[in-house]
């Protein structure tokens, strides 16, 4: 049924499903599939002991010595001479980024991922409350299981937020089966403080015995203690092992990250030489790479390679991909173990030092084999997801030079950028190299105007709906080529161009809402090369332009963004260069 939660059935069903597992381990049914002759990494125990395992249905029957459930029509599966480790788990996965959630599925299965607690940010901003249950309903029958974090608040402030963000609609998305986590909470200042608006969204997952997912960069170790009492159950932010320890201090659960942005494994992992008792609470994450990133290094194997490199032991590096994030989220019943009851997700090694498995086993099946896959993996209907005209931007306006103008100053708040995603203020005249920089609404409502510097002194004109507040981000020297990319990415229904004069020169189209493309991870990771080929030739030399144009408008961040509010001071809490009304 649509949106069926951990337990394969519900009442009667449920049971039936509990009696035939238990007859398969008595010995007295069949098995549907058994792994014969396998080693098992046990998670719960530590060992490493022989082990079969016999499935029925969806989850794991047996675990054991035993073969007398294996009948005419089981499926065998001979893994001797190899290791059994349970199905991968992401604690913190973004999975719109470029791709569908589906595409994603389909190339992380073959790497062992079985499970991800997945971001709500897109389907929410873009179709609310019904995006987010068409997609989920879609994707509970997935080989790869799909939990949701539902975002409680936009990633930039804006006067009709609450229009947005219900919280009768919160709590209807909190209810859906397969909803674990609010978050991820990017406004950490706001529960530092105490603000009761905040508190309450969060209270909305507590009190059904959900988690709220922390969002805690620049958080200093002395506000870390309000935080926590503020509701924030696990962060995935730190950038030192000094930071991890001090919010694992405050029962704060810490997912140790390595992505396209950050990566920052192999120094985080020192945390457990003062603290080698911390590795139960500690999990691993890829958060929010991007395809490119995905394709050349892997995913939750690379993580666990990264770990095992770093001198981790083989049971922890894997328990903190599998059963940490599973005991954290409350779902050990169900994940982050091969035992009986749970979900038949286990990943066939050949050698535990290599993590990337030969075969995946998911919800019984064999879903992947000598990095193939083999399972179907279900694509929700987004022509019925993204409905409205802003979604697919068919509203009738066009961009016009005009549009990019700059008010006329002595001085301007310009954003430096200092890194792919950090900037700094700079107040001062323009310079021959600064960008003019537009945050454009996709009704045509209004502009924002800004400068930029840092980003490539070489670019006429760039449109992008990759950004975090979902508007039009337009960056170039020449306000006719902004207008021009602006009008040919509303022709494209969303994505990335670069005009050079008159002519389009790069366009990377996504037309599902303006965030994602159909088609595989293979293919988005290759418009992402052309995308950082065609900006470093115009001057970006940063390492992750999809992040640089995603977080420019994203207001926790530090020091200065470009927001639907106009150039806005992080620092201060203040508008520097306020937005406009658009005319026509």
């Amino acid at each position: 049924m649509p949106g069926a939660r951990v337990s394969d059935a519900r009442g009667p069903d449920m049971v039936a499903a509990r009696r035939r597992l238990t007859a398969v381990a008595r010995g007295e049914r069949p098995a549907d599939l058994y792994l014969r002759g396998g080693s098992l990494l046990n998670v719960y125990t530590g060992e490493l002991h022989a082990a079969n395992v016999a499935t029925a249905g969806e989850r794991i029957a047996y675990v054991g010595l035993r073969d007398d459930m294996v009948g005419s029509r089981t499926e065998v599966l001979d893994v001797g001479g190899r290791m059994l480790v349970p199905g991968y788990i992401d604690p913190h996965v973004h999975p719109a980024h470029v791709v569908t959630p589906s595409a994603l599925a389909r190339h992380l299965l073959p790497l062992g991922v079985t499970t991800v607690f997945a971001d709500t940010l897109q389907l929410w901003e873009l179709g609310g409350l019904a995006a987010f249950r068409a997609v989920a309903d879609a994707l509970a029958p997935s080989p790869l299981k799909f939990y949701w974090m539902i975002r409680v608040h936009a990633q930039s402030r804006s006067t009709d937020e609450p229009r947005r963000f219900p919280l009768r609609d919160l709590a209807r998305a909190l209810a859906h089966p397969w909803a674990a986590a609010a978050g991820e909470v990017t406004r950490w200042p706001d529960v530092h403080a105490g603000r009761p608006d905040l508190l309450r969204r969060l209270h909305l997952a507590r009190a059904r015995g959900q988690r709220v997912e922390g969002h805690t960069a620049g958080a200093a170790a002395e506000k870390v203690a309000a935080l926590a009492a503020g509701g924030l159950t696990s962060d995935h932010e730190p950038i030192t092992a000094r930071e991890v320890l001090e919010r694992a201090r405050h029962g704060i659960a810490v997912m140790l990250r390595e992505s396209s942005l950050r990566p920052d494994l192999r120094g985080l992992l020192d945390v457990l030489k003062e603290t080698p008792a911390l590795v139960s609470r500690l999990m691993l994450t890829a958060d929010g790479s991007m395809p490119a990133f995905v394709r050349d290094h892997g995913f939750v194997d690379h993580l666990i390679r990264t770990a095992l490199e770093r001198g981790v032991p083989p049971v922890d590096a894997y328990r903190m991909a599998t059963l940490n994030p599973a005991t954290y989220f409350g779902h050990d019943a169900d994940l982050g173990g091969v035992a009986p009851g749970r979900w038949a997700d286990v990943c066939v090694l050949a050698d535990p030092g290599e993590p990337r498995p030969e075969a995946v086993i998911a919800r019984g099946r064999l879903a992947a084999r000598e990095g193939r896959l083999l399972a179907r993996v279900p694509e929700p209907a987004w022509s019925r997801v993204f409905v409205a005209p802003a979604a697919r931007l068919t509203l009738p306006w066009r961009a016009r030079t005009e549009d990019f103008r700059l008010p006329a100053r002595d001085t301007y708040p310009v954003i430096r950028l200092t890194s792919a995603v950090i900037t700094r203020l700079e107040q001062r005249p323009r310079a021959a190299e600064d960008l003019h920089a537009a945050l454009v609404d996709r009704r045509g409502r209004w502009v924002a105007p800004g400068l930029v510097a840092g980003f490539g002194e070489r670019v006429d004109g760039l449109a992008s709906t990759i950004t975090t507040d979902f508007n039009i981000l337009v960056l170039g020297r020449r306000p006719a080529a902004m207008a021009r990319a602006v009008n040919r990415l509303r022709e494209l229904r969303g994505g990335v161009v670069i005009v050079d004069g008159d002519a389009p020169a790069f366009e990377m189209p996504l037309p599902l809402g303006g965030v994602m493309m159909p088609g595989t991870l293979l293919d988005a990771a290759r418009a992402e090369d052309g995308l950082r080929a065609a900006l470093a030739a115009r001057g970006y030399a940063h390492h992750e332009p999809l992040f640089t144009l995603f977080f420019l408008a994203a207001d926790f961040l530090p020091f200065v963004r470009l927001t639907p509010r106009g150039v806005w001071d992080v620092r201060q809490g203040r508008v520097l260069l306020p937005r406009r009304r658009r005319r026509g």
